[in-house]
């Protein structure tokens, strides 16, 4: 009998998923709230410049969240997303949705960009810009790789374009309304020549997994190496007054020439802080300025001690940046969380703090100069990096920079000089050896240490985390600071060090340590927590949003909670079968209704939680009930979602394509009624399978 009544709910849950996608206005009149385009748009990964997942509409908020059901699905198919020739791509999206007047963007891992109806769930257009990986290594020999997924695609209001995150060493910025690429900047890697003047050995990675930022004119854009793979990384700045001819103004490197730089870790001392981890530990203390560092400590930073030309090695170097980075308009100040020092973990060939890597930059946007820098973790041997979004807020008044990083730590900084103004460090985060993986700057030896374990003879060692602890965009609603720490320890055995290129990391098995999961609600003052949420069983991964009262949490379980964020506490939630990695919007629809976007599927994540592996997924748009009486829920209180395998859908768009390196022009194919039932026999069997699944109790994470 049970069995028939979860049967009974996923189809008249999922079965109105199939009716024609057009509802009525469910704007609640009681909240009494005039919505302004700031409320109906969310415009970037983050809803704003300053990257703070913050919504400030309340029509959908802790009175009403409960009646939350769902408006329309648009799935995605591998049919409409062509694969990348020469890389290997996932299906679907892991970006963000945006939503602007309307229009609901999309950026699929496979680099198409779409545009679809917000009020109806279909298609508006479809562009595809066509990259080759293999003709672009041809052609740059010192270009190598192309992310797996996709990020962040950023709305730009001033402009009218919406760039996607780049790849293969070019910026595409496509018109809103149409699609068609309006602005291009090719070559950001430079020819292998430029990059050869530029002190480059080694290969800059083809990806840029978050798109630029502008102040002004001047358009600031990363360019990174690969951990493992070298390439001198830098951060540039380009003038773009002419958007057919943009040119660069200034390159801000991030670490030494390949001819190595002895005194590179002194530059731009007298301006810098590091963490350590041992003076916060046995004092509280914050930041440890550079000039207390010894000069022994800082001389020869990642020269190579085996080089007798005093060289870097051919791997080094900083990785990859993830995240939403910002410039504050008022001041022209540009923030930056970078990647982590690479290779890892074996860094017996990169002695020293390896500046810049694992750290929160502060550059001036007009010139690229450094204002001030604070590294997080020195010598990092653990891909620790603090990346992910950065935060402009304040504490007490005073402008500050909010940073949570894969460390575990939660860092306020004063946004004009890096001074901590707090720390946090969750209490739930779980560490196996506390500080074998943040060395401390004052001490030289754990400057020259090869791995976590190495200076007390142990080549094998429990990592506290696969991914990160705090791996995820934080958010941020002028009063309270929200985050999310994940426990999942692995064991790394025996790390060789690259002869020449790559990154040996041998993980053995995951230790015994339960996964699990804690969302924060801190002060953003004093960084005092007020309240927690604990999650068993699953990992927490891509970010929060805080909106109407509620904060969003997609997670590794398979459920969208919304919580009170005064309070912490379950207002309601809703189960997606699947584990959640990406952060939900909040938008208007061009009906002027308020709407909860969430990606699912588009990666294999098994470290957050139940994956669905090489899954498109779908797009799903969630809305006030048109009977505010009812309460609905796509699965209720009670069991817990499956691990699917994502059933087979019907093409809902066609692709015209043309020939490589040109915009494919769409057609728009909107579902079709026998598509509609499709999808309605498509869910009915998932329905029957999730439910006897669901209910025989093997779902869970680790069983």
């Amino acid at each position: 009998m049970k069995h028939i009544q979860l049967l009974v709910l996923f189809i008249l849950v999922f079965g109105a998923i199939a009716l024609p996608f057009n509802f009525p206005n469910n704007i609640s009149p009681a909240s009494g709230q005039e919505l302004t385009r700031e409320m109906a748009n969310w415009d970037m990964i983050n809803y704003n410049q300053y990257g703070t997942g913050h919504n400030p509409q309340s029509i959908i908020n802790a009175e009403n969240a409960a009646t939350l059901e769902m408006k329309w699905i648009y799935p995605y198919t591998p049919i409409s997303h062509p694969k990348i020739a020469g890389a290997k791509t996932f299906a679907g999206s892991g970006s963000p949705v945006l939503i602007v007047d309307g229009i609901a963007y999309s950026a699929t891992n496979q680099r198409a960009l779409l545009a679809i109806d917000s009020s109806t769930g279909q298609l508006i257009w479809n562009k595809i810009v066509g990259y080759d990986n293999e003709e672009l290594q041809q052609k740059y020999s010192h270009v190598k790789g192309t992310l797996a997924h996709t990020h962040a695609v950023n709305y730009y209001d001033s402009r009218g374009i919406v760039i996607p995150s780049f790849t293969s060493c070019q910026i595409d910025g496509h018109d809103s309304l149409i699609g068609d690429v309006v602005f291009q900047l090719l070559e950001l890697c430079g020819t292998a020549e430029e990059a050869e003047t530029w002190g480059n050995r080694g290969y800059y990675a083809s990806i840029g997994t978050h798109p630029p930022q502008f102040y002004q004119d001047i358009m600031v854009v990363p360019v990174m190496g690969s951990s493992g793979n070298g390439g001198r990384s830098f951060i540039a700045g380009y003038d773009v007054s002419d958007m057919e001819n943009p040119k660069r103004l200034w390159q801000t490197f991030l670490v030494p020439p390949a001819d190595g730089d002895p005194e590179w870790a002194l530059h731009e001392c007298d301006k810098g802080w590091f963490f350590s981890f041992p003076e916060w530990k046995d004092s509280g203390r914050l930041a440890v300025p550079c000039s207390e560092v010894p000069r022994e400590n800082l001389m020869n930073d990642w020269i190579n001690p085996q080089s007798s030309r005093n060289e870097l090695h051919s791997a080094s170097t900083v990785a990859t940046i993830w995240g939403h980075y910002l410039i504050d308009q008022e001041t022209g100040i540009v923030y930056l969380g970078t990647g982590e020092s690479g290779p890892y973990p074996n860094a017996l060939r990169r002695p020293g703090v390896n500046l810049y890597g694992s750290a929160i930059v502060a550059l001036d946007a007009t010139t690229g100069e450094f204002k001030w820098w604070y590294q997080t973790v020195p010598h990092d041997m653990w891909d620790y990096d603090c990346s992910w979004n950065a935060i402009l807020g304040e504490v007490n008044g005073q402008k500050a920079i909010f940073k949570a990083c894969k460390n575990g730590f939660m860092y306020a900084l004063n946004a004009a000089t890096g001074e901590p103004f707090w720390i946090y460090h969750p209490p739930s985060v779980w560490l196996p050896q506390p500080g074998m993986a943040y060395p401390d700057p004052k001490n030289i030896e754990d400057l020259q240490r090869a791995w976590p374990t190495s200076h007390v003879g142990e080549q094998d060692f429990i990592s506290a985390n696969y991914a990160g602890i705090l791996e995820a965009d934080v958010a941020y609603d002028g009063d309270r600071l929200y985050l999310g720490a994940y426990n999942m320890p692995v064991k790394v055995c025996v790390p060789e060090y690259p002869n020449d290129f790559g990154n040996t990391l041998n993980m053995c098995e995951s230790d015994r340590h339960p996964t699990n999961s804690t969302i924060y609600g801190l002060d953003a003052n004093t960084g005092e927590e007020i309240w927690s949420f604990f999650i068993d069983g699953a990992g927490f991964r891509g970010g929060l949003t805080v909106s109407g009262g509620l904060v969003y949490v997609p997670s590794g379980d398979g459920f969208l909670y919304l919580l009170n964020a005064e309070t912490g506490e379950v207002v309601t939630k809703r189960s997606f079968g699947v584990g959640l990695y990406t952060q939900a919007t909040i938008g208007a629809d061009g009906n002027g209704d308020m709407k909860v976007f969430v990606q699912t599927g588009g990666m294999s994540i098994a470290s957050w939680g139940p994956a669905v592996y090489g899954a498109a997924g779908a797009m799903i748009a969630l809305g006030l009930s048109d009977s505010p009486g009812i309460i609905s829920d796509v699965v209720q209180e009670g069991p817990e979602p499956e691990i699917i395998v994502e059933p087979e859908i019907v093409e809902v768009e066609k692709i015209v394509e043309l020939e490589t390196k040109e915009i494919v022009t769409e057609t728009q194919t909107l579902i079709s009624p026998i598509s509609y039932l499709m999808i309605i026999i498509s869910f009915i069997i998932l329905a029957i399978s999730a439910t006897m699944f669901v209910t025989s109790g093997s779902w869970k994470f680790g069983s």
